[in-house]
């Protein structure tokens, strides 16, 4: 068979990236992460060229590749976490530009979350990654893209440098296809089929409870008003009941802490009772001390502010809707629920989203299963890169 190249894979995972350039004929001729789990999964369904190598340590590769593909972890960079500029986790995508120089391929290509074009992030990590690709001979192209581009059921929008040193020019097609909805990729999935086990991922006990409040395209959230918001206090079998006046009061808090702002950093402060006082137009001190006891609010120094600052839990997603990103946590019902039942979502149902095909089988502990299909690239997106490559090559 004739391949139209041969790439090594850094920081592979269970090998999203790598299935996306194999569907398009190119070779793998290895696979390196650091995590024997993803590996294991990796050379069972993938290719059985995955090996456990902790990059941070030098090596030689004995097959020097046309192209070397990257997916860093992105923790460090994602906007759902505390973006802390030395995370260690950082520099591995730096490293992934030190191994390409080393092994200077014709074609590099790396994948993260667009939160790595943000702020210091961007200058201290991509901008340097660039320059040092630039000075070493490399063309280079920045851009970002959301997997519903691509016709996927999903909002997932990614950052990808793409960095080259043949004669060709970047030539890529950005045709966007109508995104399915989550109806059409998980509605149909056979019964019997691996990684599907709906049981594991079911509400019990107080979550039940929660979830049988929550309508498709709603959410469990305290300091969001709208349709879209369920607050605590409109289910009382598990936070508790209150009187019309005391959801006057918390409505009147919500409203207030982002509005009035004491503090230059975050979206919301605790609100002084002079100033709901006069939002209210009425005394609410004997709701507030009730409402303290009952644990709706609590005190910060002379504040008050609630207790339940969700935004954004048990969210139910709709049939008709692509999905939010599946992340590592697509299979806890206190993050995301099914349209219509009270679950969260099966490792198989995580993993079509994602655009895995059904014949890739997951195994290893439930957790790592769905840390695998979060932190993987989607085989479409791989695919989609993989055709540019090829034009570069």
């Amino acid at each position: 068979m004739h391949y139209r190249g041969k790439f090594l894979s850094l920081f592979s995972g269970c090998g999203g990236f790598d299935l996306g350039l194999l569907q398009n004929n190119f070779k793998g001729i290895a696979a390196y992460d650091i995590n024997n789990a993803v590996i294991s999964v990796y050379n069972k369904n993938v290719d059985k060229v995955g090996e456990v190598r902790d990059l941070l340590q030098d090596f030689d590769c004995p097959i020097y590749p046309d192209v070397i593909i990257s997916g860093a972890p992105c923790q460090g960079f994602s906007t759902a976490g505390k973006r802390k500029l030395d995370d260690p986790r950082n520099y591995l995508f730096i490293r992934s530009i030190e191994i390409a120089l080393k092994l200077k391929p014709k074609v590099f290509v790396a994948e993260n979350v667009a939160g790595i074009l943000s702020g210091k992030h961007k200058i201290h990590y991509m901008d340097y990654a660039i320059q040092r690709l630039s000075t070493s001979g490399y063309k280079t192209h920045l851009f970002t893209i959301d997997c519903r581009e691509l016709g996927m059921a999903q909002r997932r929008k990614r950052a990808i440098l793409i960095a080259w040193n043949t004669d060709r020019d970047l030539v890529f097609s950005r045709n966007s296809y109508a995104a399915q909805n989550i109806r059409n990729v998980i509605s149909n999935i056979p019964g019997r089929i691996a990684n599907n086990d709906t049981t594991a991922c079911a509400a019990v006990g107080k979550h039940l409870l929660i979830a049988t409040h929550i309508k498709p395209g709603q959410k469990l959230s305290n300091v969001r008003n709208g349709n879209r918001s369920v607050h605590t206090w409109h289910i009382p079998t598990v936070f508790g009941k209150v009187t019309r006046k005391e959801v006057l009061v918390l409505e009147g808090i919500m409203f207030v802490r982002r509005r009035i702002r004491k503090r230059d950093w975050g979206d919301a402060d605790p609100v002084s009772i002079k100033d709901l006082k006069a939002h209210l137009k009425f005394d609410p001190s004997v709701e507030v001390n009730s409402l303290i006891e009952k644990q709706y609010i609590k005190r910060i120094a002379r504040h008050i502010d609630l207790t339940h600052t969700y935004n954004g839990k048990y969210r139910r997603l709709h049939w008709d809707e692509p999905s939010l990103t599946v992340d590592t946590r697509f299979g806890s019902p206190l993050l995301f629920l099914h349209p219509t039942e009270n679950r969260a979502y099966t490792v198989r149902e995580a993993a079509r989203l994602q655009g895995f095909p059904d014949e890739f089988v997951f195994d290893g502990s439930l957790h790592a299963q769905y840390e695998m299909i979060g932190n993987a690239v989607p085989p479409p997106l791989a695919s989609y890169l993989a055709k540019t490559i090829e034009k570069l090559l």
